[in-house]
């Protein structure tokens, strides 16, 4: 036995269990659910965006800082 991973959602989806289903093969389908960003965390973040900021150096991290 082998096993095929494919990644696709909607019609596509539809039409590839329809083929899989006509050629007797048995398969299953898992389903990805993505977490969404906390809102409070979005709004927090995007509310940051005109704060005053300093860049920092990554070479000399200590002067940047300073």
């Amino acid at each position: 036995m082998e096993t095929i991973i494919i990644e696709t959602e909607g019609q596509n989806l539809e039409k590839i269990i329809a083929f899989l289903k006509e050629m007797n093969v048995s398969f299953k389908t898992k389903t990805k659910k993505e977490k969404p960003y906390d809102p409070a965390f979005v709004a927090k973040i995007l509310a940051t965006k005109d704060e005053k900021s300093t860049r920092v150096n990554p070479r000399n991290i200590w002067e940047s800082i300073t």
